[in-house]
């Protein structure tokens, strides 16, 4: 069926590596290779002497395997059969003849006739200047990229590493489908003493496919470096891997606190902290340090493909949630979508082998693509939401690059690339999630700043109880009762001190009299209710209500009398100047917003009110008028000491009111 052909050899670097693929670029010739279908002949030979009285004899004494197509020269029927110009980048059963037919059309019959195996052969010319310019070091090691789905490898004859296949496995062997390594990285070193440098030195690769998964040799770079540039290639492909799993674990876990600093009610965060995780796990089980961890390639896609199907729900329903979109049909979308992904994540774990759990992820992977395109959707709805812009470039580029990816692994021949793209996809959605992160902290810390400085202004109106309702926006129209604690102040001599003084000085000092005594009321707790001329109105037990209501009120007016003598120094007056007249109730009243909607005012209306306004115009300058109520509220005669009581009338009372003149408060436990 098959003439044989001479292989000839071909060599080209791209800077210090030896290229190996069938083509240096797209429509580019490049190294030329053979193939070969089926698995190939032993070659016995006289078995080294062992000594009989040895159980178990030593390594190199042990008699291994030798195969006819892995040998330099090629005899007997391992000659023929040989497809020469056979393109490695290409899946063998998408590889055109001359007259653009495929080779192999059908993987079945493949795998019926040659049992999955198929051997790669080219030649290598390697001279000292080469070692010497290019390579830099005569240590040199293969590189072979995607390989579906195990190979063995041999350099010049001899066996020098595999990956499902070993130096020992018998042919035409079918492999469990544990051994099947499709996505793996091979790097495999080339012994000093193997690398001729006065022939061509021949590279075979023998490999094994148990399912239509792009046979053979047929992905990513193919070449051959010095030992330091692999190693570079090694650390470089860990790295990438390393950087988007720590990357999103980062992000994952700061995005969490972060919304429980700031956003409390919002779950994108949860949904991108959970969709991290699994992003991070995906990215490990692509990653070649997974290999060393666990050795059994069906179980590494598995859990795999479970990673993604569960980042791409997660990071879904991060974006539902963080566009703040929340129409009915979209959440009843999205709760099928839900519904489907875990159906399919139990699914996946029931399949038996690598072929149906490959066809149902292909499959499944429809679903990824609605959901990308339904994204478009979802974003042009939130697209006034802050940070949105950045999040949907960054999703833009992700669904991109895993756009390259599937390209790749179909192989659509107009398609031009062959290499696998997606840990830039992730650590490209990575970064751009992170700078959105950036964002909403400068516009979190931004907003928490203007609250501060609203704060400071709302503080120079209102008490720091009112402020925090205004701020909270929690207030309402209306008013409830409460046990209410009411003072009142005016300042005695000042109508005389206006009549004598400019307005600006009289403005000034009735400015520096109401500064001391409000940062004296807001010490004691209280919710400066207004400035009336020189008067002064402020109340304890609203909007927060404790039992040291009416000791608080009596407390702040004794120290404001003290404090009006200090004011007198200050203002350069003489003493007495100016005084304060002060009374105190305490009793039920109405608190609340009074007023309208467009224009309101927190304060408290009635009786106990108007009582502690007729004891301040029927006090004694100087001095503090408690009514009993407010006596006995604030612990009577066991905290508080008077110099006098009376009974005063006062207007619009049938009854005389009782009234202490306090002039000391003594320290209560709180």
């Amino acid at each position: 069926m098959f003439v044989a052909q001479g292989l000839s050899a071909q060599i080209v670097f791209t800077g210090s590596i030896l290229d190996l693929r069938s083509e240096k670029a797209f429509g580019q010739p490049g190294q030329k290779w053979s193939f070969r279908p089926g698995d190939s002949q032993l070659i016995s030979e006289k078995p080294k002497t062992v000594n009989q009285n040895d159980m178990e004899p030593e390594y190199d004494s042990a008699e291994s395997l030798r195969f006819a197509n892995a040998e330099n020269s090629l005899e007997g029927a391992a000659r023929s059969g040989w497809i020469s110009g056979f393109a490695i980048q290409t899946s063998w059963d998408k590889v055109k003849d001359g007259d653009g037919e495929i080779y192999f059309p059908d993987f079945r019959d493949y795998f019926e006739k040659y049992k999955g195996y198929g051997w790669y052969r080219t030649e290598v010319v390697i001279s000292n200047e080469d070692l010497k310019s290019k390579f830099r070091s005569r240590y040199l090691t293969v590189r072979l990229g995607q390989i579906s789905q195990a190979d063995a490898v041999y350099w010049n004859g001899k066996f020098i590493g595999g990956t499902g296949l070993y130096l020992d496995t018998p042919p035409d062997t079918v492999l469990e489908d544990k051994s099947l390594f499709a996505d793996k990285t091979r790097f495999y070193r080339i012994p000093v003493n193997q690398v001729d440098t006065d022939a061509p030195n021949v590279l075979a690769i023998r490999v094994f496919a148990k399912y239509p998964l792009s046979p053979g040799l047929s992905h990513d770079k193919f070449y051959i470096s010095s030992q330091r540039y692999s190693e570079r290639a090694e650390y470089w492909n860990d790295f990438k891997k390393i950087f988007v799993i720590v990357l999103t674990v980062i992000l994952g876990s700061f995005y969490l606190y972060w919304q429980f600093l700031f956003r409390k009610d919002e779950h994108a965060t949860i949904y991108f902290s959970l969709g991290s995780i699994f992003m991070a796990v995906n990215t490990l089980f692509q990653s070649q340090i997974i290999y060393s961890i666990v050795n059994d390639g069906f179980w590494i896609k598995k859990i795999e493909y479970a990673s993604w199907i569960l980042l791409v729900h997660f990071l879904f329903n991060f974006v539902v949630q963080f566009a703040k979109v929340h129409k009915g049909w979209i959440r009843k979308a999205n709760r099928i979508v839900d519904t489907l992904g875990i159906v399919a994540f139990f699914v996946l774990f029931a399949l038996p082998n690598l072929h149906l759990l490959s066809q149902f992820f292909f499959y499944w992977s429809f679903v990824t693509v609605l959901l990308g395109l339904s994204l478009c959707y979802i974003i042009f709805l939130g697209r006034k939401v802050p940070s949105m812009g950045t999040v949907s470039i960054g999703i833009l580029v992700m669904v991109l690059l895993l756009l390259n990816d599937i390209f790749v692994e179909i192989q659509w021949e107009w398609y031009p690339s062959q290499t696998f793209v997606k840990d830039y996809a992730f650590a490209g959605f990575s970064i751009s999630v992170g700078l959105s992160i950036i964002r909403n902290m400068v516009e979190s810390r931004k907003l928490v700043e203007k609250q501060k400085e609203e704060k400071m202004r709302l503080s120079r109106y209102f008490s720091p109880a009112v402020m925090e309702t205004i701020v909270n926006d929690s207030i309402k129209l209306g008013g409830e009762e409460r046990d209410i604690a009411t003072l009142f102040s005016d300042i005695v001599g000042f109508t005389t001190f206006s009549e004598q003084n400019p307005p600006a000085v009289v403005l000034a000092n009735l400015n520096t009299i109401f500064e001391s005594l409000s940062e004296l009321i807001f010490h004691y707790s209280a919710t400066l209710d207004k400035f009336i001329g020189d008067a002064i109105m402020a109340f304890w037990g609203a909007p927060k209500k404790t039992d040291l209501d009416a000791y608080h009120a009596i407390a702040c007016a004794v120290e404001m009398q003290k404090r009006m003598i200090k004011i007198n120094e200050d203002l350069g007056v003489p003493p007495g100047t100016f005084r304060l007249r002060i009374g105190v109730n305490f009793g039920e009243a109405i608190v609340g917003n009074i007023g309208s909607v467009k224009r309101m005012d927190y304060t408290v209306i009635g009786d106990a009110v108007n009582t502690a306004a007729r004891l301040e115009s029927h006090g004694v300058p100087g001095k503090v008028a408690v009514s009993e109520a407010a006596y006995l509220a604030a612990g009577g005669d066991r905290y508080l000491r008077y110099e006098e009581s009376r009974e005063l009338t006062l207007k619009g009372k049938a009854e005389p009111v009782k009234v202490f003149f306090v002039t000391e408060v003594l320290p209560r436990s709180y």
